[in-house]
């Protein structure tokens, strides 16, 4: 947990250490909104950097995975239905519009399957989302079409909706998904909302470690709204040599 008012005096640290006056005239609601949309570019930069770094899925990069930990939801928490969409394509759906906490970004999954008496057998599901434009070669080919008794299959997803498939032999059941949920907004007593109620003090749930990370982000967005092209430059260097 990263303490909301450690967020803002380092903020302003950080800004008035390289800008005149003018520059800090910066509403607190400002500064709230900008830590918001740095907290989700700072999640979306560890994710692209664990798929450019390992290669091999969510958490092939350990220390990145640890960066997101408190974010993801665990499988036994969020079992789905699943419902028969398409019977040429053997195509089973579940919505993750309706996932509370709401859903950000997939991580993993597997799904419950019957096959004539043999019920409830766990069929894993390939890490990585399959690419819609690949869906023919997977479900033709004998090495990754969906396997009752080698216990694996794929998903995609579309709109909300995640897609699961079989080769014709066997019902999937259930899903159950483990996720990256959104994570809290950051907020702090002071002013109103747009729906008319009141700020209230929240703190930013990510890693304690990950302060000057999302700061950074935050001075940058700011820093670039006031015009303020020296903090920009030396946010942008701190961003850069943060890992």
């Amino acid at each position: 947990m990263i303490l909301v008012d450690s967020l803002l005096y380092k903020i302003d640290q950080k800004l008035n250490k390289l800008s005149t006056n003018e520059h800090q005239q910066i509403q607190l609601e400002d500064k709230i909104l900008a830590l918001n949309e740095a907290q989700i570019k700072l999640i979306k930069q560890k994710l692209d950097g664990i798929s450019v770094v390992s290669g091999i899925g969510f958490d092939g990069f350990k220390k990145r995975y640890e960066d997101l930990q408190s974010l993801v939801e665990d499988y036994i928490d969020h079992p789905l239905p699943l419902i028969e969409k398409d019977k040429k394509l053997n195509q089973w759906v579940t919505s993750v519009a309706n996932l509370s906490p709401t859903y950000m970004f997939y991580v993993d999954s597997y799904i419950l399957a019957d096959k004539g008496r043999c019920k409830d057998r766990i069929i894993w599901i390939n890490r990585d989302l399959a690419k819609h434009g690949d869906l023919q070669f997977l479900l033709n080919n004998e090495h990754y079409k969906p396997s009752f008794e080698y216990q694996e299959t794929f998903n995609i997803i579309s709109s909300d909706e995640l897609s699961v498939f079989t080769d014709g032999t066997f019902t999937p059941k259930k899903l159950y998904l483990m996720y990256l949920r959104y994570p809290v907004k950051i907020d702090k007593e002071g002013y109103v909302n747009f729906d008319g109620t009141d700020s209230a003090n929240v703190n930013c749930e990510l890693e304690e470690y990950l302060e000057d990370e999302l700061v950074d982000l935050t001075v940058q967005s700011l820093a670039m709204y006031t015009e303020n092209a020296s903090a920009v430059q030396s946010a942008q260097f701190r961003i850069q040599t943060n890992e």
